[in-house]
């Protein structure tokens, strides 16, 4: 007996001179199984490649984003303050060319260009514009229409010399007309 069959048998607690039972060839019977049809559809390559696109817009623009940030100084944003708003825009679109960011999200850049009340007029109003349209013609009604226009006439009108010597303090008359 070879010492495999010993430890076999001392493992099953038999004898160590029994015989071990010789294997047994099982078959199973055949079985017929068959998976269920399934229909499937290959997306057409231009949905593929519209997806693709739609990912990358959504994807990349984030790092471009912040790189206009890193490259915009104040003095070149809008403030809503004797500053022109045509002109910011100019500016803000060659940057905004310029690092290469889609037109799609255009509108996600617009608050980099802004600052003071008009980031607060923006921020103030962001759910009722969708398009960069939308939030343009807004900025540029409120800020150069006639609401801007009659509340720089009311705040010259309240101007008055009593007023102006009162916030500059220690000026003599001369100096604050």
């Amino acid at each position: 007996m070879s010492s495999t069959t010993l430890a076999l048998a001392v493992l099953n607690d038999l004898s160590p001179t029994a015989k071990l039972p010789l294997p047994i060839n099982v078959t199973a019977p055949p079985t017929n199984v068959m998976a269920p049809p399934i229909n499937i559809t290959a997306p057409s390559i231009n949905a593929l490649n519209t997806q693709l696109t739609e990912t990358k817009v959504t994807a990349n623009y984030g790092r471009d984003l912040v790189t206009l940030v890193k490259i915009y100084i104040e003095e070149s944003k809008y403030s809503g303050e004797d500053d022109n708003f045509n002109r910011k825009l100019t500016i803000f679109n060659n940057l905004y060319n310029r690092v290469d960011i889609p037109q799609e999200v255009k509108i996600k850049g617009f608050p980099i260009m802004l600052y003071g009340i008009a980031l607060n007029f923006y921020y103030r109003n962001k759910a009722t514009y969708t398009t960069f349209n939308g939030i343009y013609n807004a900025i540029c009604n409120h800020f150069k229409g006639l609401e801007y226009k009659r509340g720089v006439l009311i705040k010259w009108n309240a101007i008055t010399l009593k007023t102006v010597m009162i916030k500059s303090k220690g000026k003599s008359i001369e100096d604050c007309l």
